[in-house]
């Protein structure tokens, strides 16, 4: 089963609102490094996962999160009449780490707990001291999350109801380099051999980055567009240079479809990619795709 574009985002906008959804006893504590993102990682689980990173606060200042003028869907205005939570001005950040042992997040935001705690109590949801824990969409996937801080919470989907506990102990920082773009996706190459479900563009252009050992995805404004840039880190220069040009040939292949197939010319996520740049420099290739902000409102227009 293909998982269009729009929900996706979906799916992340309610992976930053779910973990939102209530916290016990909450008390102030002094710092524990969640200022410093090489800090904040060291605490997910030690194991090859895909690494979101998304600056809310950043991207309201770039004015990307305007209301919308589509109607809300009916769940997500269910929503926020039950907690008063809006993500467009409520959260300030999000970073995530998915792999196999389970989906975890780490956010910070403003929250009117009460209204959250009540929402969770609503949703089957139980909570024993400062971890809460509640039924996912699917029997196997298990949602739990706690306070870190007043304004940090901490969430886990996975198949024990206790995984957010995971996320309360400090571990040793993340050495990398980390991007400093309000929006950033890490995938190790492990990672981008595994099957996954994509739309069909995207899946095409992952296609030829299984032979990369690392991808780096960053997105911040550019003048009065976006970027979206990449990076990907190859064993070996003719690594490299066959992974460019296998990535002009799928842009290729994206234009032509974005020329002769209907669908493809009403994707604008396809449109976007078959408009990408690549070159090569030593084992690293460097990817671009310009967009503009109609296409953020397109993807979260009714949310």
């Amino acid at each position: 089963m293909e998982i269009g574009r729009r929900q996706i985002t979906l799916g992340i906008v309610a992976a930053a609102v779910v973990l939102l959804a209530g916290a016990a006893g909450l008390k102030w504590s002094q710092s524990r490094g969640f200022d410093d993102l090489h800090q904040v990682l060291g605490r997910f689980p030690a194991e090859d996962a895909i690494v979101l990173h998304i600056d809310f606060a950043g991207i309201r200042k770039a004015g990307l999160l305007t209301a919308s003028t589509v109607p809300l869907e009916a769940e997500y205005r269910q929503f926020l009449d039950g907690t008063g939570f809006d993500y467009r001005k409520d959260l300030d950040e999000v970073t995530a780490s998915f792999s196999k042992s389970g989906n975890f997040f780490i956010a910070r935001g403003r929250f009117n707990w009460r209204k959250l705690r009540d929402y969770a109590a609503k949703q089957g949801g139980s909570c024993y001291q400062d971890l809460c824990r509640m039924q996912g969409s699917q029997p196997e996937r298990r949602i739990s999350f706690l306070p870190l801080e007043p304004e940090v919470m901490a969430l886990a989907v996975s198949t024990d109801d206790l995984a957010a506990n995971q996320l309360t102990k400090p571990g040793g920082p993340v050495k990398a380099d980390l991007p400093s773009e309000p929006v950033w996706v890490l995938v190790p190459g492990s990672m981008l051999r595994e099957s996954a479900v994509m739309p069909p563009g995207m899946a095409l252009m992952l296609s030829a980055l299984k032979s990369a050992d690392r991808l780096v995805v960053t997105v911040s404004p550019s003048g009065n567009a976006l970027a979206a840039k990449m990076e990907a880190t190859c064993q070996t220069q003719d690594d490299a240079r066959v992974l460019a040009s296998q990535l002009r040939t799928v842009t290729a292949k994206l234009k032509t479809a974005v020329a002769e197939d209907p669908r493809a010319q009403g994707d604008e996520l396809v449109k976007v990619l078959a408009g990408g740049t690549f070159d090569d420099s030593g084992v690293r290739v460097n990817g671009q795709w310009p967009f503009s902000k109609e296409l953020i409102a397109s993807l979260t227009s009714g949310i």
